[in-house]
Order: C-alpha cells, then structure tokens, then sequence
C-alpha cells in the first residue's frame, strides 16, 4: 500500500524531470505537455494521498521527493523567466502597433 503512494510521487517526479529537461532544450511545446501530464499526475495523487498513511521510511523518502521536485521547478522557472520577457515584450510590442493603428484610422 506504501509503494502504491510513493509511486505517485515518483510519476510527479519523473514528470517534473521530463519538463526540466524540456526546459533545458528550450522546447516549450514539450515544457508545457508535461505540465499538463504533471498537472493530471498532482490531482490523481491529492485524491490518492488524503486517504495515506506513511511510516516513517516512507514519509522520508516522499520528502526527498518533494523536494527534488520542488527544486526542478526552481530551475526550471528559472529557465523560462527569459522567455516569458520575451513573450511579454512581443504582445506590449504588438498592442503597443493595434492601438497605434487604430489612432489614425
């Protein structure tokens, strides 16, 4: 019954690494499937969680997980920010044309 809820965080786990490593290659598209797929992954592991109980062992481990977790995700908002600047710096750009635009129709 343990193995069964720390499988759980080991799927996050093993998702939150495929997205670290998305972000690595600057693959967005990638980045943002495996969000969802860890996204899908957290909810399926809330439900499963609350109704656990963990001995001490597995309690240790679930905490090394999170945490390894817990710094992919540092990192990997760390490799994004850039990006989303970027994207920011485009839509201001392009709203910044529509509204100019639309002054001297």
């Amino acid at each position: 019954m343990e193995q069964d809820a720390l499988s759980y965080y080991e799927a996050v786990a093993a998702a939150s690494g495929r997205m670290l490593r998305a972000a690595q290659d600057a693959d967005w598209d990638r980045l943002i499937e495996q969000e969802k797929v860890c996204a899908g992954l957290i909810e399926a592991l809330r439900a499963a969680d609350a109704e656990r109980k963990l001995s001490g062992e597995a309690m240790v481990r679930k905490g090394a997980i999170i945490r390894q977790v817990l710094a992919e995700d540092a990192e990997i908002r760390r490799l994004t920010q850039p990006w989303l600047r970027r994207i920011e710096e485009l839509l201001r750009a392009s709203s910044n044309q529509l509204r100019l635009g639309d002054t001297y129709r």
